[in-house]
């Protein structure tokens, strides 16, 4: 190699003791050189963070964030990562990967083309692993076309134009591509390469090599149980996850990176996860002085003050994490409800502005957020492209005497309680139904069922086990409920429109009409209105259009016609968080986007932090 290239001690002595090959021979080619946040760091040290079980992404955001193209870091675009470059065509048809030369799993097996094109023919277009192609990977309704002309050479190709290919790469999504690449360890579970993977499944408690071979690539710990699985990440596990006790991960000898002065990357040893069960133990470890860097679980309105005051005694500073989110708690009522005058009701405008008026948002934020907001909308937020601010202040005024000039346009008639009555004499009530793991939101709901009961609404405040209300939404069977919003960030709006129009069943104030954008025929499956038809017709522009200022102009004529339809009641900006990073650590952003799509906090590169004691 031209440049000289020098390693952590900890390597150093295995290659001494004959248990690694020289450097030289583990680093590709071309490695990507990293340039340090702040300074060239030193080796040595153990990144202590907690997780809890469950559906805990958090390996997946710290350790797993490696892509064949990731965001930068300010998340403004896709750069290379795995990959060597990445090139696009002027339709955004095909995508043209380069692998580096001489690139190398953590086992130290060559990583080529080869592998790509296991995962592309062996899982994704095998209809026992995979039944429907992710819609990500499709344009039109063909699924993308991948081949390798050589070994360091991966071309996607789609029928149509998919522009959003590149940033649904870099986020969680892209990870089934490496999840499902390392051809040399998969093919033992796989029938088509080894006869024996039925009994291997059986003997490991599966039914069959598909359900056993599923369980290495898909849900959010498939590729974190597996003591000696090859990775191209930074640390590769030695502690895997079995539900309780610590994740363990040391760095990988292989890694792919090097800094300024041409060290191997990572700087830090090891990586360690606690398990807990439960968000209180988390937050006591944070003040305790055992986690170094995170701000999962420990984010939250409640824990705040806790996490602010401690900071000497756990040995943190604090930094911000910037929601993505468009709003702390969005109302959603189910506008293509079952029952036909709840959903005349629901659907009615003037309701939902009158119940928007209605809503004390100053009070809520004082209450609920310390004052650390402001009354919102559904809409993107400040100093992003698509900010609107008529479309995020919109009805957000309380004023009980405009709430029921707005109100008695669609239900003048009340009961002797003061309730208001449907057009079928019954009192009108309805649930809203809110997680009850998110207490604020339950909080919230509780204050907002008091302002409506002043302008004779009854609502009913329905806490509900996240399992339950997927599968009410999913049925199209719920009354209303709330969620955070999202769509706050550019991006963001971009890759996940359905808080903007109903685009799946998680746009939930109009579920049958997103079921039936992604499928027809699905019994639940509604087609949606004029105005939601012309807002999917501009997003389908919108993904085959390649360059991003021609993506952002069609989205404001969605977000134009959002605002005119109102279909979600917003309360208050989702506020700033805090995330601490022990004193010692370095390298390390004081603020960054907070979101999965961002999968925080990845896009730091983890692999420059280092500790300066």
């Amino acid at each position: 190699m031209a440049q000289s290239y020098s390693e952590a001690p900890m390597l150093a002595d295995q290659v001494a003791a004959g248990d690694l090959p020289p450097l030289d021979e583990r680093l590709p080619a071309t490695p990507l050189v990293v340039e340090p946040l702040e300074s060239v760091g030193s080796y040595g040290g153990t990144w202590r963070q907690a997780m809890r079980g469950g559906s805990d992404n958090l390996l997946e955001r710290t350790i797993g964030y490696t892509r064949l193209a990731r965001w930068n870091s300010a998340w403004t675009e896709v750069v290379p990562d795995v990959a060597e470059s990445v090139s696009v065509n002027e339709d955004a048809t095909a995508f043209t990967f380069m692998l580096r030369e001489g690139h190398h799993w953590s086992d130290g097996e060559p990583f080529t083309s080869a592998d790509i094109m296991f995962w592309y023919e062996d899982v994704l277009m095998n209809t026992d692993i995979t039944p429907s192609v992710p819609s990500w990977l499709r344009s039109g309704d063909d699924p993308v076309v991948v081949s390798a002309p050589d070994e360091t050479t991966v071309v996607f190709t789609f029928p149509e134009p998919n522009a959003l290919f590149l940033f649904n790469m870099a986020t969680v999504r892209g990870s089934d591509v490496l999840a499902g690449s390392p051809r040399h360890w998969l093919e033992q579970f796989h029938a088509d390469y080894n006869a024996e993977a039925d009994a291997m499944a059986r003997e490991a408690g599966a039914a069959d090599w598909v359900q056993h071979f599923a369980s290495k690539i898909q849900g959010p710990h498939a590729r974190w149980r597996d003591e000696g699985r090859p990775v191209l990440d930074p640390w590769m596990l030695t502690e895997p996850y079995d539900g309780s006790g610590q994740v363990v991960a040391v760095r990988n000898p292989y890694y792919h990176k090097v800094d300024t002065d041409g060290q191997q990357l990572p700087y830090i040893d090891e990586v360690t996860y606690g398990v807990f069960e439960d968000r209180q133990a988390v937050i006591l470890a944070a003040i305790n002085g055992e986690i170094d860097f995170q701000n999962r679980h420990i984010e939250t309105t409640d824990a705040r003050p806790l996490i602010v005051q401690n900071r000497d005694q756990g040995n943190y500073d604090l930094w911000i994490a910037q929601p993505a989110w468009s709003n702390a708690m969005m109302i959603m009522l189910n506008q293509t409800h079952k029952d036909p005058v709840l959903r005349e009701i629901f659907n009615n405008r003037d309701f939902r502005v009158g119940l928007s008026h209605a809503i004390n948002r100053q009070e809520l934020n004082q209450i609920i957020h310390a004052g650390t907001s402001r009354p919102w909308q559904a809409a993107p937020r400040p100093d992003t492209a698509l900010f609107n601010e008529e479309l995020a202040t919109q009805y957000t005024e309380f004023d009980l005497d405009l709430a029921n000039q707005y109100l008695d346009r669609v239900l003048p008639e009340r009961d002797s309680d003061g309730f208001r009555l449907r057009p079928d004499g019954e009192r009108l009530s309805f649930n809203i139904n809110a997680l009850t793991s998110r207490q604020f939101q339950i909080d919230s709901l509780e204050l907002i069922k008091n302002y409506w009961a002043q302008v004779g609404v009854e609502m009913n405040v329905a806490p509900v086990e996240r399992s339950l209300s997927e599968t009410l939404r999913q049925n199209n069977d719920h009354d209303a409920n709330v969620w955070i919003g999202g769509g706050g960030y550019d991006m963001l709006g971009l890759l996940d429109p359905k808080w903007y129009f109903p685009f799946e069943w998680q746009s939930s104030y109009a579920s049958a009409w997103g079921i039936w954008v992604q499928n027809p025929n699905d019994p639940n499956a509604e087609e949606p209105d004029a105005a939601a038809l012309r807002q999917l017709e501009l997003y389908r522009q919108l993904q085959a259009t390649p360059d991003l200022d021609g993506q952002l102009d069609l989205m404001r004529e969605i977000l134009a016609i959002t605002q005119e339809e109102f279909r979600v009641i917003g309360t208050v900006m989702e506020p700033d968080r805090v995330g601490i990073v022990n004193r010692d650590l370095r390298n390390v952003p004081r603020s960054m986007p907070n979101t999965f799509f961002y999968m925080t906090p990845g896009p730091a590169v983890a692999e420059q932090f280092y500790y300066a004691n």
